[in-house]
């Protein structure tokens, strides 16, 4: 990733937090499970009951992979983020949805919609991603 991503890969708690840049993207691990975010919303991914390679495909569609992103206003107020994936095909895949509490639920609702493109394209870490997913194989039960 460092390769690929030399200046916007910012590294926190020794390594154990990585954020691609201002893209939203992030990774973090700690001793008991591994998230995986855009923005605010996340997954997490528990070795002792969850498949790791999901989450590392997960992971991989968010940097190699467009995104639509719907943003929901009640007035001017921002209250809700939706991110889909866009995959090759066209159809959209749910990323995930994150909103406030505390909103102006009583004014008018509006949507905008934005289109992320990718951050890089899978055949230029085609390589790297295969020796995740061999790490990922080699060191977690599946």
């Amino acid at each position: 990733m460092k390769k690929h991503f030399p200046v916007e890969l910012v590294e926190y708690d020794d390594g154990d937090h990585l954020v691609v840049g201002k893209t939203g993207i992030w990774i973090e691990c700690d001793d008991s499970e591994l998230t995986i975010g855009y923005g605010f919303a996340h997954t997490h991914h528990n070795p002792d009951y969850d498949n790791f390679n999901v989450a590392i495909e997960n992971f991989f569609k968010l940097i190699t992979i467009g995104k639509r992103i719907t943003i929901y206003y009640k007035g001017n107020f921002q209250y809700k983020n939706k991110t889909e994936n866009i995959l090759s095909n066209g159809a959209l895949e749910h990323q995930g949805t994150s909103m406030t509490w505390l909103y102006p639920f009583w004014k008018k609702t509006s949507t905008e919609i934005k289109i992320v493109e990718p951050l890089i394209l899978e055949s230029v870490i085609l390589e790297e991603m295969e020796d995740i997913r061999n790490y990922v194989k080699r060191n977690f039960r599946q």
